[in-house]
């Protein structure tokens, strides 16, 4: 069963999804995740492509990263908050994410025969 979820929703699912490996940092939390090697139609405001993070849908661009199809990533990723001191806007979400270091890059294929 796949669940879309949008504005604060989705926020909160990715916080869940992101919510292991963290080390707070000033404000601000480092998560380790992986990245699947694909991009998927995903409906967040509105009809969009989402990377899957930790077999999740994530909704929002991760600063300093671009996803090149056919690769499976394990990322450094820091969360901050978009809005601090105040309620973000409806429909964004509270967080926002910058690539702290791209710890691993396996081509899809080499990492489905690993597992």
């Amino acid at each position: 069963m796949v669940t879309v979820l949008a504005g604060r929703a989705a926020a909160a699912a990715v916080a869940v999804a992101l919510g292991f490996a963290a080390a707070a940092c000033g404000g601000e939390e480092v998560f380790v995740v992986a990245v699947g090697p694909e991009l998927v139609d995903c409906v967040g405001v509105g009809p969009q492509e989402c990377m899957i993070v930790d077999g999740e849908f994530f909704y929002q661009p991760i600063e300093g990263f671009t996803h090149e199809p056919g690769y499976v990533y394990e990322l450094r990723v820091e969360r901050y908050e978009a809005y601090p001191g105040r309620e973000p806007p409806q429909d964004a979400g509270r967080y926002r994410y910058r690539l702290v270091e791209v710890a691993n890059k396996t081509p899809a294929a080499a990492a489905t025969r690993k597992g």
